[in-house]
């Protein structure tokens, strides 16, 4: 799930050092169950991906975050994110069935260690 960032508005700010900083860079939120099924920990570098690529993050882990959910908190510019890439890279340019709409709310990855 992608969520807006309390220091940014989806990937506006990006160019403010002062709000870059005091977000953490670029961060994934998952619960701590699921981090400790998967032997993952808080500040860890790891992957996450689907069919449509692989993006990195640092791990945030927060009882704030359900099982089973896992959130990006807005959009980086890639010039600060950690690998080549931004949580757009998993995102599917498939238009819904009924209306036409943006999928990007339909969202599945899977996450490993980096």
């Amino acid at each position: 799930m992608t969520a807006p960032a309390l220091l940014g508005l989806n990937s506006t700010f990006q160019e403010r050092d002062a709000l870059r900083e005091r977000r953490g860079g670029m961060r994934l939120q998952m619960s701590p169950a699921d981090a400790a099924a998967k032997g993952l920990r808080d500040g860890q570098e790891v992957v996450a991906f689907n069919a449509l690529g692989e993006v990195r993050f640092l791990l945030s882990v927060t009882a704030k975050v359900p099982p089973g959910v896992v959130v990006a908190e807005g959009v980086w510019w890639q010039t600060f994110a950690p690998g080549d890439r931004t949580v757009n890279a998993l995102t599917s340019q498939r238009l819904t069935d009924m209306g036409g709409g943006s999928t990007f709310y339909d969202n599945q990855v899977d996450v490993r260690g980096a």
